[in-house]
């Protein structure tokens, strides 16, 4: 069930329907948390059986964590949880991968082995969940939050539906506290909810999929070097297409919990206006990117660290970002590129950010032309089907193409538009709320604007219910 189909309006219709009548504050979330369930059931029923067991593993943990009287006997519960959740992920998500490695080391040694075929199916949004609730207990662990003695609350806040399959990543004490009372809805909020929702599917269905993605998928499905500059509009389409998919089902998942009184945290912040890929991956997936910051890179920096053992660890943790992403090596070199250049920038300010040109405003436009740039070359190694089509892309803009495709004036227009659009609002909404921006505008233009984005899923949506990208991580 997407939230771009005819099933989940029905779903909603339902959903708000028996919400909004006078049941007491559990009977609402036990219903709440059935509704989570039949959301992803309808997906595949018996992977349920999978949340459940992250449910109960982690429920049990904290609390023999908080309770545990000596350090082994915390540290005993916390492995459980850890390879409890990432042993089911790793297991899913990267078995047929870790397969693959092995056949390749054992051939190293003349050793041909031939495994029959993978044909597990990957749970849709098990890096998400395993990921909130591994937050969970490694906070008590760490004494930054206490366990909840509601198993009905803390399996809602595992299977909340509109952030389960795709995120935001949730934290515990950021959610369990909205749970101990009905949360208030107002007439305001329930608006401007519905207003996110109207633009998160807008970007999805409308940019994504209908204008987006056909040029996409045209490009890189065809073998070989390209003229180069399709590669380049085709780079530019894909950075457009993940950023309205993603961030759209993001604005649609805050928006609706936001229709039932929940605040779910922003993941998104104006990324084509970082400055800097530090500054980017502040601003992309920032649920994400701060649970790595917070778990992996932090333990691993720890406090006395010598410089260069902070840049290995932030090489290791980007890297470690493209493998959650997919089990493929695109993914891994996607997230050590990532990290490199982050390495990069690093020691670039280290080294002349006491300059005062650094800081002009000439230096900064620069600065933010040059991520924009990596940023589009990059998202080409992140969509490349294999490593062969990585090389093909980038030896694209080097020597003479061997398929000739051209893109149509139509999409060449429809690219740039989309592109130019998109940087710009972004540049313009780097240090404003998405709120305040709207709430700016006079009346008639945001009815306008408001009708248009109806008009424009209404025309777009007839191409199909196409998953969301993240679905597949």
């Amino acid at each position: 069930m997407v939230f771009n189909s005819y099933l989940f309006a029905g779903f909603a219709v339902v959903l708000f329907a028996v919400y909004f009548l006078n049941f007491g504050w559990r009977t609402k979330k036990l219903f709440l948390l059935l509704m989570s369930y039949v959301f992803y059931a309808a997906w595949n029923a018996p992977y349920l059986l999978l949340i459940l067991l992250s449910t109960v593993v982690d429920f049990v943990s904290g609390y023999r964590i908080a309770k545990a009287i000596s350090v082994r006997q915390k540290r005993f519960w916390l492995i459980i949880s850890l390879i409890g959740n990432l042993g089911v992920l790793s297991y899913f998500k990267y078995g047929d991968f870790l397969l693959q490695g092995f056949v390749g080391l054992v051939s190293l040694v003349g050793i041909t082995y031939e495994p029959a075929p993978w044909t597990i199916l990957l749970p849709v949004g098990i890096s998400f969940y395993t990921f909130q609730t591994l937050s969970y207990t490694i906070d008590i662990y760490r004494g930054r939050t206490r366990p909840t003695r509601s198993f009905l609350d803390f399996a809602l806040f595992v299977t909340f539906f509109p952030q389960l399959v795709a995120g935001p990543i949730v934290r515990a004490r950021f959610f369990l506290p909205q749970l101990i009372k009905p949360p208030v809805v107002t007439v305001e909020r329930f608006g401007w909810g519905m207003t996110l929702v109207l633009v998160g599917l807008f970007e999805k269905v409308a940019i994504a999929d209908g204008l987006m993605a056909p040029v996409v998928d045209r490009v890189f499905a065809v073998p070989g070097t390209l003229p180069s500059q399709t590669v380049i509009l085709a780079a530019l389409a894909f950075g457009v297409q993940i950023f309205c998919d993603f961030a759209g089902y993001s604005l649609i998942a805050i928006g609706i919990a936001m229709m039932m009184g929940f605040s779910l945290p922003e993941n998104f912040r104006a990324p084509f206006s970082a400055i800097g890929m530090q500054d980017f991956w502040q601003r992309w997936h920032i649920s994400m990117s701060s649970w790595f910051r917070d778990y992996l890179y932090a333990p691993l920096r720890g406090k006395n660290a010598s410089f260069a053992y902070k840049l290995a660890a932030q090489l290791f943790t980007m890297t470690i970002i493209g493998l959650w992403h997919g089990a493929g090596v695109t993914f891994v070199l996607w997230g050590f590129l990532n990290g490199l250049v982050i390495v990069i920038e690093i020691l670039l300010q280290n080294t002349i950010g006491g300059w005062r040109i650094w800081k002009t405003r000439l230096a900064t436009m620069v600065f933010s032309l040059t991520t924009l740039v990596i940023a589009m070359l990059l998202v080409i190694v992140f969509r490349s089907q294999n490593f062969q089509q990585v090389r093909d892309m980038f030896a694209s803009f080097v020597v003479p193409p061997q398929t000739d495709l051209y893109l149509s004036l139509t999409d060449k227009i429809l690219v740039l538009v989309c592109s130019v659009t998109l940087f710009s609002i972004h540049r313009a909404m780097r240090g404003r709320r998405f709120e305040d921006m709207v709430r700016a505008l006079p009346v008639w233009c945001r009815v306008a604007m408001g009708g248009g984005m109806v008009a424009m899923i209404g025309l777009m949506g007839g191409n199909g219910h196409d998953s969301f990208i993240y679905f597949q991580f």
